[in-house]
């Protein structure tokens, strides 16, 4: 079961949380340890923050609101009034989030989510106010003290190739115990990454092999892509129960059933409703009568709610007859009452432990009395029990609508999941952690998909022997070709309209553009004076390589790679010469979903392997070899 969330999880649910930024924190409610964040957002309308120091952080709305907060809560008001949130951003990869306030004054909420847990205020670096006061080994939490974050642990995000090898290389015992550990993994992620990498996790971390490392390496790097640009949260069931809440799709959990959500913030949301009972979920297996796993439940509560009913009439009844003989059964109460033996035939037992008496009122039915109360007490007991047992009719109702909605969603993802079976995703290569492709002469060209893996990209891997390649239009990505010194001028216009048809050319609908090519030591980071060079940017001085007139498109194929079967989207010229089936895309009007999903089908890969190599779209097909993208292969 999940105990809290993890680094990944927060590199999601602080991206999802992004729509607070520019909004004010109206009201700020406790109940216990649990805080809720009400938030009147920048554009209009209302979000609200759940979180428990130490456990959760996510979107969800309060379930409840005291009308009148403890201390705590009282104090955080009163130092933040209708505060702007100006920033919200995660520590590193700790599991450390801090929300920047600004009122009169600025502010920092830190969200301590480690550990026993902390919520702190903190105002030019001191700590104004803290759930609780902490004095630890190497840092204090008390209003009035210098506020510290905790040590920062060791950040897998930016750890390069050969730091990554070493330091995993160096690490003791089994690999998953190495990576959960040293690499501030968990678990969970640590036991993923064996999975992906194809390395049982008792093997030793001392002497995995450079491939076994690669992969590794490789595996965590797609971990991340994931994350950040191809989230697919979801509910993880399993025996009918939750279990967990991931932000992406985990081998871990291939043999789970997976409740797919629009968010993380849901999917932790729908973990912690039902974890409190107030959501049931139930697995199915492949190939199961998916139906009959639910039939027996609706019996039973179809049963129920029959038992139930007929509880009502019946104490309706006995209410009835109860004042229809209302001066026989007085006389009756008060002689039990008073210690009288009473002389009724019709009295079945008198229990003197549970102050009852039971009278026959029939050949075989009876009604049990409360001997301290009188008949107009005994009716109202009647009426009492009948009204629960409404209220309890009416529950299980709405458990029999849920179970059938329950039901029904069940068969059609069964149906789903026959029709259109799982494929299993082709072997992972390091460099797939970004932009990728072979060039027609042979050489691995990588470029980054966003500003921080341009940072990466650059810093990690370009090395002397390499070339860099940048498009001339806005959004272009940094694209390496590895020992491009060798290159001939066919695989550097290949680079060239690599990083032309991944800029913003590709959603612009630009016929063609030009790009350029230089050597490494042309790219810095080191601005003129006067100048800023923001993330995931460079400065290139000296000559620049141009080629001009670059056609904007894109080409997808089957491949074979180090011996295995890939999908590969590059420039044409790179492709077609590798490929015996593949198509020519592109600027045009049909959806990126739609086509990666006949594109995936065709080339028997996963969905998600097809959106992550091609441009954002939408597409038009220029020219499709060995493929029909209508029906599939021909």
């Amino acid at each position: 079961m999940k105990e809290a969330v993890s680094s990944f999880d927060l590199i999601a649910i602080v991206a999802e949380m992004q729509v607070l930024v520019g909004g004010h924190i109206d009201k700020i409610y406790q109940s216990d340890d649990n805080f809720y964040l009400k938030v009147n957002l920048l554009g209009g309308g209302k979000q609200e923050v759940y979180l428990r120091p130490g456990k959760w952080l996510c979107l969800q709305e309060a379930r409840e609101k005291p009308e009148t907060p403890p201390p705590f809560a009282q104090a955080l008001r009163r130092y933040i009034s209708n505060p702007t949130i100006a920033a919200i951003t995660q520590r590193g990869f700790d599991r450390v989030v801090v929300f920047d306030l600004e009122t009169e004054k600025k502010y920092m909420l830190v969200v301590e989510l480690f550990g026993g847990g902390n919520l702190v205020l903190v105002e030019d670096g001191k700590t104004v106010l803290c759930q609780r006061a902490q004095v630890l080994r190497n840092r204090q939490i008390k209003p009035g003290q210098d506020y510290d974050f905790p040590p920062p642990g060791l950040n897998p995000l930016d750890i390069d190739r050969e730091e990554f090898h070493a330091k995993l290389k160096a690490g003791k015992g089994a690999v998953s115990r190495a990576l959960a550990s040293e690499f501030n993994l968990g678990g969970l992620y640590a036991e993923e990454l064996c999975l992906l990498a194809g390395v049982d996790k008792k093997s030793k971390a001392s002497i995995l092999t450079e491939e076994q490392l690669d992969g590794f390496f490789t595996a965590l790097n797609n971990l991340v892509v994931a994350v950040t640009e191809d989230r697919r949260p979801a509910l993880i069931v399993q025996d009918g129960k939750a279990i967990d809440a991931v932000p992406i799709d985990l081998q871990v959990y291939a043999d789970k059933e997976r409740i797919q959500c629009s968010t993380c913030s849901e999917a932790l949301s729908k973990y912690l409703d039902t974890a409190k009972g107030e959501e049931q979920v139930k697995e199915v297996e492949p190939g199961e009568d998916v139906a009959g796993r639910f039939q027996r439940r609706i019996q039973q509560q179809e049963e129920s709610i029959k038992a139930l009913k007929d509880e009502q009439v019946k104490c309706e009844f006995l209410a009835f007859f109860l004042f229809e003989h209302f001066q026989e059964f007085e006389e009756l109460l008060k002689m039990v009452r008073e210690g009288r033996q009473p002389k009724n035939v019709r009295v079945k037992s008198i229990d003197h432990e549970m102050h009852t008496i039971t009278v026959m009122i029939g050949e075989e039915d009876s009604i049990e009395l409360d001997y301290r109360e009188d008949v107009n007490g005994n009716t109202q007991l009647l009426y009492e029990k009948r009204r629960k047992a409404q209220e309890q009719s009416a529950k299980v109702g709405a458990a029999l609508a849920e179970t059938k909605k329950e039901m029904e969603r069940a068969v059609k993802k069964a149906k789903k999941t026959a029709a259109h079976p799982k494929i299993k995703p082709t072997k992972q290569f390091w460099f797939e952690a970004y932009r990728w492709f072979i060039s027609s002469e042979g050489f691995l060209v990588i470029g980054g998909r966003d500003a921080r893996s341009n940072e990466s990209l650059v810093r990690k891997h370009l090395k002397d022997g390499d070339r860099y390649a940048h498009a001339e239009v806005h959004g272009a990505p940094s694209v390496v070709v590895k020992d491009g010194a060798k290159a001939g001028e066919q695989t550097l216009r290949e680079v060239c309209e690599f990083a032309l048809l991944h800029s913003k050319a590709w959603s612009s609908k630009l016929a063609s553009g030009s790009a350029y090519w230089v050597t490494p030591e042309q790219v810095s980071k080191t601005p003129e004076s006067g100048e800023y060079v923001p993330k995931g940017a460079f400065i290139i001085r000296g000559k620049r390589n141009h080629f001009k007139d670059l056609q904007v498109r894109v080409a997808i194929g089957e491949i074979e790679y180090e011996g295995h079967r890939k999908a590969m989207a590059g420039p044409p010229s790179a492709v077609t010469v590798k490929s015996r089936r593949y198509a020519i895309l592109e600027p045009g009007d049909i959806s990126k979903e739609k086509l990666t999903g006949r594109l995936a089908r065709i080339f028997e890969v996963p969905v998600e392997e097809v959106t992550r190599i091609l441009p954002p779209g939408p597409f038009g097909v220029k020219e499709a070899v060995g493929i029909d993208l209508q029906a599939g292969v021909r």
